[in-house]
């Protein structure tokens, strides 16, 4: 099989959180140009409370204009420790600190077009320690079981993918 060779990054334009470059690769003797949204590492976390509910925030986002429930999530800073993110992430957006953090798994958002990968973290053994939200963040939190947030879903309607696949990871390996 041929080797895919990366020729060039144009760069585009950038924005506060990403920067856009047009990727030029050869494959078989022909030229492509992709698009290619570069923005890096973030985390996801998945609270669970003694209770067994999850912990979301209700997050305005701006760019669908709408409120969506989703899990705590955020990016990871030039030279930061993933895990040290999530720790930070998980305060700023819930107030709660975690003692006891597991990596479930590492995915990439949407490799068509973004290099974001995001870490999975299950976060347990919580204490309320107070929530410090960036400037800029519209949220609150909210918590349910798993079921109950499937039993959402379900309902139609659009709902984050990260909360999705990271609570459908937690409730398969509650099963295995």
């Amino acid at each position: 099989m041929s080797e895919v060779k990366i020729l060039s990054d144009v760069f585009l334009c950038r924005g506060k959180r990403v920067s856009l470059y047009k990727r030029i690769i050869e494959f078989s003797g022909n030229r492509f140009e992709k698009d290619l949204v570069v923005f890096g590492d973030a985390v996801v976390l998945l609270p669970i409370l003694d209770s067994g509910d999850i912990i979301f925030v209700k997050q305005y986002r701006a760019t669908v204009n709408n409120w969506v429930l989703e899990l705590p999530a955020g990016r990871v800073d030039d030279g930061e420790d993933p895990q040290d993110a999530a720790i930070r992430e998980l305060e700023e957006e819930t107030g709660y600190r975690a003692s006891d953090l597991k990596l479930l798994a590492r995915v990439y958002v949407s490799p068509g077009y973004s290099d974001e990968r995001q870490w999975i973290f299950l976060a347990r053994n919580l204490e309320f320690v107070g929530a410090k939200p960036e400037r800029g963040e519209i949220l609150s939190t909210v918590s349910m079981k798993p079921n109950e947030y499937i039993a959402m879903v379900l309902k139609g309607g659009y709902v984050d993918l990260k909360s999705l696949a990271a609570i459908l990871l937690y409730m398969h390996s509650l099963t295995h």
